[in-house]
């Protein structure tokens, strides 16, 4: 500011001597503050004020032309010449700073000036100029820019980031923040700053800085900030108020320093020491202090929890040595602090303690050292204390250990040995003689007593325990007195050239091996292979023959009517039925061939080379004779008979488990056409079963889209004409071929998943019909429903469909359960009676379907709660023209009389059958002569407008 106030009176005092013209140089211009002077247009200075003479010393009239340059500092002359030159050149004003010789002989700085002065025609009249004395202004100037400069570099020589802040916190200026963080001055002025603080410093740091200026107090604070690589790096900042003179804060100065490897050093320490005394309280080691200089001895408290005593124990060299047992105190005392060279007085030992707190005697391992000065006197005594005792018991149990073990290689006919690859000498235990026969020496010693087969696997033992550094083998050893041992050894290598390892006897783990094997691959009934061991053997025989161009044919043999010898005579009976068939088979084979007995009664014949598949069958049908020859069991005369199914190699599949797939083909064809026959399996019987499977895929989405429903069939008493009851018939409601019965569909109650499936459906749909007639009071009598045989398969059959029944609150007694005779013989028996005989006992009725078809019928109106007994179709359809099938209509019906059993005839189409039937005494009739089985919608029509006599319609199938 006062160097422009200067310039300003320069400016004046120029245009005033512009004024004078030519003649200035004649007038004393001493009323003006500057040194003065004036040149012609060439630059010859001819004119200085007294102004100059009292700066310089020099006379004005004594400086003329350019004898004033002599007064400029040398090392200024070159500038002003530079500046003075091209002003004279382009006629224009110049200024410059520069040092002048002051009259006291020193240099002071002046700010010297020149301007043209031109006449009216624009030519250059002189040159006028002044030097102005700044040498105080120029001196604090630069005792300024050196003070600036210091302070630079000071900040720039610290590590330390230097800041200015206002009163109110918010920042100035930073040094050295920038090179830190990468923010810039924009990015931190204020309170930008905190956007480099890590996040969960910011909140507590803020708090610290409010605080420090709401109280005005020095203050410093710990924080991560952001380093400009990006990571998070420890800080300390510290803050200092500067005030006014009335006190308040005049501005906030402070530093923050880059602490981060000093805090993670902190907290390594930190982690160490936290790690020592884990460490300690870990491996519950007590260490013990004793200063020898001032005679102080301290102990941890696990030293004092070893010893059993209180926490408020006086710490003493007694009070430790009274707790060593008695019978260890005197070598303690002896061996206490030996002198090791080069470290002075030590002790290491183990003993025993007798604890302070329960006199349990304990064993403690114990180290200690004696610190020494550097006049090796002994200044500090530190040891540790660590109780051993679990330590100690194993030691000892292991020395048992070893000496059991000892026994145990004796007991167990194991001995110990190591092979010197380099010699081939081979040193063994004790006991080698009893197992082996021999003692130590050469390995020939050994090999020439094992079997030669498993002499060549030896060397390749040695050989892989050099490669992976162990292996086991197992071979055979024959002993001195002939007798043959199976031997395991295991080794593992202990050196360049030594293999040490055990061999064992495994003589009965081998005999044990072998009968497990028959065991797993053997029918334990009759002694033939089983499923697993014939598929294995059918795969190699595939293989091979389809190397050598030659067959193979396979039988697949199922006894019929086996279930009937089980449940009439027994389970033992049907045991030796299986093992007579199993040796009748075995008698026909060949010893290239293979018996198999694949489960329950089905077996299966692998037949080879050279035999072909007419051969096969020609055999097959030679079995079927063979195994119907009756035999003898417990005084009664036995007959078999089976069905068998014949596929082969290359005539049908070459794949295993297809060639399978084609052999029970034929034996699902040979049972479904009647049993006891042979059939040959032919690809038309592949596609007879897909067409089976592709039925059940069907029947489970027609299942899925509700189109599985019952029909309804009235139940006729022939007595009164009325109708006494319903049958529930299975439909298919097909969206294509209309509504199916299960002649159609019938297969797939073989299936268990879908007959349980559509069972479920037809019992829920049918309980749902009976709710709706009772609703409305229509008599309907009982609804009769079969139920499949694998359907009874589940235990909580009867359970499940009574829970139905009182869900929907109809009353048991409506409900009839029909089976056939097939139930009884092919379900589980127990079972099956249980079942029914839930059903019984809650007014359920039985009715046994299709009775006089099966086999023991009479057995099984004896063993189960049979209320009911329905007579097949068959025999009423000849009924008139049939004498024997009336003969037996006749018989059923006056048992059903004598046995107290309701009787129905099933199939009635005739009014002759209706009268043959009323006149034997049967009580109701079913069939199309009443009417043909209905949807659930036209039953209560049917019934409202029922007749007690209903004459024939002519209905037919």
């Amino acid at each position: 500011m006062n160097r422009n106030f200067t310039a300003l009176g320069q400016d004046r005092s120029l245009e005033r001597v512009a004024r004078v013209g030519e003649e200035a140089h004649q007038i004393d211009i001493d009323v003006l503050p500057h040194m003065v002077w004036s040149a012609r247009p060439d630059g010859h200075n001819d004119y200085h004020n007294n102004r100059w003479h009292e700066f310089t010393g020099i006379s004005p009239d004594a400086v003329h032309g350019d004898a004033w340059l002599s007064l400029v500092h040398p090392e200024d002359r070159a500038a002003v010449l530079a500046v003075w030159q091209s002003a004279l050149e382009t006629g224009s004003d110049c200024e410059i700073e520069h040092r002048l010789r002051h009259r006291s002989g020193e240099y002071r700085w002046v700010l010297g000036r020149a301007n043209p002065v031109y006449d009216s025609q624009g030519q250059l009249e002189r040159w006028v100029g002044t030097y102005t004395d700044i040498h105080d202004w120029k001196r604090a100037e630069m005792a300024l820019a050196e003070s600036e400069e210091r302070y630079r570099a000071l900040v720039e020589a610290s590590t330390a980031i230097v800041w200015r802040a206002s009163p109110d916190g918010s920042i100035l200026r930073g040094w050295g923040w920038e090179e830190f963080c990468g923010q810039v001055p924009e990015e931190y002025e204020g309170y930008g700053w905190l956007e480099a603080v890590h996040p969960d410093d910011r909140e507590p740091l803020t708090h610290v800085w409010l605080e420090a200026l709401a109280s005005g107090q020095t203050t410093q604070s710990e924080f991560r900030t952001r380093h400009r690589n990006g990571e998070y790096r420890w800080v300390l900042s510290r803050a200092v108020p500067l005030r006014k003179p009335d006190g308040s804060v005049r501005e906030w100065v402070g530093t923050i320093t880059d602490v981060h490897e000093q805090r993670q050093a902190q907290e390594a320490l930190r982690t160490s020491e936290e790690r020592l005394r884990l460490a300690v309280e870990t491996t519950s080691l007590g260490i013990w202090d004793a200063d020898l200089v001032t005679g102080s001895l301290e102990w941890t408290a696990e030293a004092r929890e070893i010893l059993g005593l209180s926490p408020d124990a006086q710490a003493t060299r007694e009070n430790f040595f009274e707790r060593i047992h008695p019978d260890d105190l005197p070598s303690v005392e002896n061996k206490s602090f030996v002198d090791i060279p080069g470290k002075g007085p030590s002790y290491s030992g183990t003993y025993r303690i007798i604890r302070a707190d329960n006199g349990e005697v304990r064993w403690i391992t114990s180290n200690a050292r004696t610190i020494l000065d550097e006049n090796r006197r002994p200044i500090r005594k530190i040891g540790m204390i660590q109780d051993v005792t679990q330590r100690k018991l194993s030691e000892d149990a292991l020395c048992a250990t070893e000496e059991r073990l000892r026994l145990a290689m004796q007991a167990g006919r194991m001995i110990a040995w190591e092979h010197d690859l380099t010699t081939d000498y081979v040193m063994r235990s004790e006991n080698s003689v009893e197992l082996l026969g021999i003692d130590s020496g050469p390995l020939s010693e050994f090999l020439e007593r094992v079997r030669p087969e498993d002499r060549l696997a030896r060397g390749h033992f040695i050989d892989k325990i050099n490669t992976s550094g162990s292996d086991t083998m197992e071979f055979q050893y024959q002993l001195p007195d002939g007798r043959t041992l199976w031997l395991a050894s295991r080794g593992e290598r202990a050196g360049p050239n030594r293999v040490v390892g055990v061999s064992f006897d495994i003589t009965d783990r081998k005999a044990a091996e072998e009968e497990v094997w028959r065991t797993a691959n053997h029918d334990s009934l009759t002694g033939l292979p089983n499923r697993v061991l014939f598929q294995r053997r059918l795969e190699q025989a595939l293989g091979a023959a389809q190397q050598r161009g030659s067959s193979v044919s396979l039988l697949l043999i199922d006894l019929d009517d086996f279930k009937d010898v089980n449940d009439t005579l027994g389970h033992d009976a049907g045991d030796t039925l299986l093992k007579e068939t199993a040796t009748r088979l075995s008698m026909m084979v060949r010893e290239q061939d293979m018996v198999a007995r694949l489960g329950g009664d089905e077996f299966a014949v692998l037949v080879l080379e050279p035999l072909t598949l007419s051969h096969a069958a020609s055999l097959a049908g030679s079995m079927l004779k063979k195994l119907r020859q009756p035999f003898t069991y417990a005084g009664r005369m036995l007959v078999s008979r089976a069905s068998i199914g014949v596929a082969a190699f290359p005539d049908h599949d070459s794949v295993p488990a297809e060639l399978m797939k084609d052999a029970d083909i034929a034996l699902y064809r040979a049972k479904a056409e009647g049993r006891g026959r042979v059939v040959t399996y032919s690809p038309e019987m592949r596609m007879m079963t897909e067409q089976r499977l592709a039925l059940g895929r069907e029947v489970r989405e027609a299942i899925s889209r509700n189109q599985i429903v019952p029909f309804y069939q009235p139940k006729v008493c022939l007595s009164t004409g009325r109708v006494v009851g319903l049958e529930a018939l299975a439909r298919w409601q097909h969206s294509d071929q209309g509504i199916l019965t299960p002649g159609i569909f019938g297969a797939v109650f073989d299936d268990p998943e879908l007959a349980t499936a559509i069972g479920k459906r037809l019992i829920g749909k049918i309980v749902s019909d009976m709710r709706r007639w009772l609703d409305g009071g229509i008599n309907f009598g009982r609804v009769a429903f079969n139920l499949s045989s694998v359907e009874f398969n589940q235990p909580d059959l009867a359970d499940e469909i009574l829970r139905i029944l009182n869900l929907a609150k109809v009353p048991a007694k409506h409900l009839e359960i029909e089976v056939t005779e097939k139930v009884l013989l092919d379900g589980r028996s127990g079972l099956v009676a249980d079942t029914l005989e839930k059903f019984h006992r809650q007014g359920v009725q039985i009715a046994l379907d299709d009775f006089g078809t099966g086999y023991a019928s009479l057995t099984h109106l004896k063993r189960f709660p049979v209320d009911h007994i329905k007579i097949d179709q068959s025999f009423v359809a000849d009924l008139e023209q049939d004498q024997d099938d009336a003969a037996i209509v006749a018989a059923v019906v006056s048992l059903g009389a004598s046995l107290g059993l309701q009787v129905t005839a099933e199939g009635v189409e005739t009014e002759g059958q209706i009268r043959r039937l009323q006149e034997m005494g049967c009580h109701n009739a079913q069939g199309h002569f009443y009417a043909k089985p209905m949807a659930a919608s036209q039953v209560a029509q049917l019934l409202n407008t029922w007749s007690e006599r209903k004459e024939p319609d002519g209905a037919t199938e």
